[in-house]
């Protein structure tokens, strides 16, 4: 049997409460100023400071136990765009020891109250703008207005402001009565390997352990730097909510907090804030790379970028840096692990690599039959470890189909161990692979030549059965980026 560890040496995972670890006393908070600005809202210069975060969720936590109601273990479901008191909200609700389910935004009405059902949620959080549809779903299930609040200061159609039922005194931590190892902190929503978005359950320690594994694989050995991070991924995502509240906010490093993606916000944003990091997705490093709008701005205060969500091409990687030559970091996660187990690390690594295991985590690759594969063999992802999700919610065909019976996590990705390079590289997922002529196809593959293509802005490679062929062919559907001038031609 191969199971590949980290280089980096393991870190211990206290069985502590997120709240209290947020919170509490660390090495950070220790000699940071922590009355300075930490959670900046980009559009209005708005902020937060460490202090304020504390002091508001202390005290918010107070107020949905005594002036909600809220028990233990009870689930609110979160859905808004990035918010300046996001953290605040978030943190007060663990700090009643409560349940948090963020979702999208975006979503449609049906996926709104799958979510919302699915989860048994007794309360949410909104803003005004999703008011009706939200309404219409709670009304539907339900769900008393008294237990729909919103962000802002405003009332609205009976549902308040969650910052009007703060408590009079701050809550005490370390809370009592927390299981940190198994206790559910998060219940984030995921389609997993196949299927329907399920709910996945993430603990406190799963949390916790992503934390200090992230700062266990920094380096020890560079001078202190004055970081301030761009804040642009949505917070019900399981990779802003690490890297922007939870990583931020451990660490004392200032974010500043972009509602939504706006390219030309994000330059001005950079530009203004001398921002030095940034969490980006491969869209996003295309735009920053081929977009003139980047061209007109300032990015030179910008040290490292972090990439996720799916690998980046040489070609972009190296037209990336040719504008903003900083360094860039790659690396692999999922909801289902906490966001990142696998990274480049701030050392770098080899172009087109994920990196290497965070601490704690292990993995072994097997091929479609689980048979265990070794060094340079290309087959699926499995991981174990303490940011591992403790399990998808009420569902046990999926836990049975997703864990093995001695606790491997399947992912449904496809990659290997490169033995030359030390590294691991992912390939693609499972169910995406096209069959042609008896030929396994990786679209991300092709979907990397084209991106490497000036002219491409993003495209997507799928698979479609040819009857004349009586095999699968591969049908690439393609976004040019506007700069490209149309032309109509008659086919011979």
């Amino acid at each position: 049997m191969v199971i590949y560890r980290s280089t980096v040496p393991s870190v211990p995972i206290p069985n502590i409460d997120l709240f209290s670890f947020i919170l509490g006393s660390n090495e950070y908070n220790q000699t940071k100023d922590l009355n300075t600005p930490l959670a900046i809202e980009g559009e209005t210069g708005k902020s937060l400071s460490w202090n304020d975060i504390r002091e508001q969720s202390s005290l918010l936590a107070t107020g949905w136990t005594q002036n909600v109601g809220l028990k233990q273990g009870d689930i609110v479901a979160v859905f808004a765009p990035n918010q300046l008191d996001h953290s605040v909200l978030y943190l007060s609700l663990l700090g009643a020891k409560c349940t948090i389910s963020p979702g999208n935004p975006a979503y449609t009405e049906a996926e709104f109250e799958h979510q919302i059902a699915n989860s048994q949620s007794t309360a949410l959080v909104t803003v005004p703008g999703l008011l009706p549809v939200i309404l219409k779903i709670t009304d539907k299930l339900g769900l008393p207005r008294s237990r729909i609040f919103l962000f802002g200061d405003k009332q609205v159609d009976g549902c308040r402001p969650f910052n009007s039922i703060k408590g009079n005194v701050m809550v005490q931590y370390p809370l009592q009565g927390v299981d940190g190892y198994n206790d559910t902190a998060f219940l984030s929503y995921s389609s997993g390997t196949t299927g329907l978005a399920k709910g996945v359950m993430l603990t406190h320690k799963n949390f916790i352990a992503q934390i200090l594994q992230t700062v266990q694989a920094e380096p020890k050995d560079e001078e202190p730097v004055h970081d301030v991070i761009l804040g642009f991924l949505p917070f019900y995502h399981i990779y802003g909510l690490t890297s922007l509240i939870f990583n931020a906010y451990y660490k004392v490093t200032p974010v500043v907090i972009m509602a939504r993606y706006d390219l030309e916000l994000l330059c001005q944003l950079v530009e203004k804030h001398k921002v030095t990091m940034a969490s980006i997705v491969p869209p996003v490093a295309v735009h920053l790379a081929k977009s003139p709008i980047a061209a007109k701005y300032d990015m030179s205060s910008i040290r490292l970028l972090g990439c996720g969500a799916a690998p980046l091409s040489k070609e972009h990687i190296e037209s990336l840096a040719k504008r903003i030559p900083a360094k860039l970091v790659q690396g692999y996660g999922m909801t289902e692990t906490t966001s990142g187990v696998i990274s480049q690390g701030l050392q770098g690594g080899v172009a087109g690599s994920i990196g290497i295991l965070s601490p704690n985590i292990e993995c072994k690759i097997v091929n479609e039959h689980g048979k265990e594969l070794g060094d340079d063999e290309e087959g699926e992802f499995l991981f174990r470890g303490p940011s591992i999700m403790k399990g998808y919610f009420n569902n046990d065909k999926a836990n049975a189909e997703t864990f093995t019976l001695d606790g491997w996590m399947r992912t449904g990705d496809v990659g290997k161990f490169d033995t030359k390079s030390g590294e691991f590289f992912i390939l693609d997922r499972i169910k995406e692979l096209i069959k042609y002529k008896g030929f396994q196809v990786a679209p991300a593959e092709l979907e990397a030549i084209l991106m490497g293509l000036d002219i491409v802005a993003d495209c997507c490679v799928v698979g479609l059965y040819d009857e004349s062929q009586a095999t699968e062919i591969p049908r690439a559907y393609v976004v040019l980026q506007p700069t490209v001038e149309a032309k109509i031609r008659k086919c011979p």
